[in-house]
């Protein structure tokens, strides 16, 4: 019986602690789940998660309750996704960072962080990071949409499977040229989502210029890269062998995620998961877990 009450406890001083809320911000309510301030060090840097595109933060369950054990953590979701306020506003990189930064202020959630982003979310982090270099103290990139990549880069991977030059422009075309629906044309419910898809296609077309011309803070760049090709048949593209893309595709990414590694004088990890898919934190929660305690352990080091 005793152990029982003192297991019990246990779990509501950890209930305690942890806080999903709204917190309002730049004038809009976001949805915002915390864990673990109440004994931070000041000195010692916060989690910090960036969501993939128009996933809402439950998506972290996997790696939250491990990681707040190491540091405290703040997730959220972004305007217009899950229980945030649906606004009608592109989701740049600079309105989403002063989001971020807003959430962080009025929570009085003080620098340095350690910002960790998945798909979507990893180009938000890294603009995050660019944004506000001298509050950063790690970086980490679960398969972020590649904001490395050139248009090029993109053309390169199918003349390598010897596909012609003109399909290879008339799929380029397809992918960031053909016309989309207007806003006015998108179900209000799915304008989040529909809109942080559209503000990637834009940095696409222009080689992520906006992203690249910001400084990339000197703190550990880690980096998750999924090696599981998780496409089903009956959904694969009829123009192209997808699996060999895929292969070829992750090749030349890693010679470019090593040069962006090196790029910060702290270096950092580039971690390749050959079973894991997309979703790396959920396929392998407990490699992420390890390596992001890693770099915490490095920064007092």
């Amino acid at each position: 019986m005793k152990l029982l009450k003192t297991a019990l406890l246990t779990l509501l001083v950890s209930f305690a602690f942890a806080q999903e809320k709204m917190v309002k911000a730049n004038g809009t309510n976001f949805h915002v789940f915390t864990k673990g301030l109440e004994n931070r060090d000041p000195k010692k840097p916060v989690i910090i998660f960036e969501n993939g595109m128009g996933v809402g933060l439950g998506n972290w369950d996997t790696v939250l309750d491990d990681l707040a054990k190491l540091a405290p953590v703040l997730a959220y979701d972004r305007a217009g996704v899950e229980k945030s306020d649906k606004i009608f506003q592109m989701p740049t990189v600079a309105r989403t960072s002063g989001n971020l930064k807003a959430i962080l202020e009025v929570l009085n959630i003080a620098p340095p962080y350690v910002i960790v982003g998945h798909s979507m979310g990893g180009l938000y982090a890294r603009a995050f990071a660019g944004f506000y270099p001298d509050e950063i103290a790690g970086l980490v990139l679960i398969d972020p949409a590649d904001f490395t990549e050139t248009k090029e880069d993109w053309n390169n991977i199918f003349r390598k499977l010897s596909i012609p030059e003109k399909k290879i422009d008339e799929m380029l075309y397809n992918r960031l040229y053909k016309p989309q629906l207007p806003p006015t044309q998108v179900d209000s419910m799915y304008y989040g989502p529909w809109s942080e898809a559209q503000v990637l296609g834009a940095l696409r077309r222009t080689d992520f210029a906006e992203v690249k011309a910001l400084p990339l803070p000197d703190v550990p760049v880690y980096f998750f890269m999924a090696g599981k090709f998780e496409v089903p048949p009956e959904l694969r593209s009829k123009d192209f062998d997808q699996e060999a893309f895929f292969q070829v595709r992750t090749l030349v990414n890693m010679e470019r995620w090593r040069k962006f590694i090196y790029s910060s004088r702290k270096g950092g990890s580039l971690i390749y998961l050959s079973n894991s898919g997309h979703f790396i934190h959920r396929d392998d929660a407990k490699v992420v877990t390890a390596n992001i305690r890693l770099l915490l352990e490095s920064l007092v080091k």
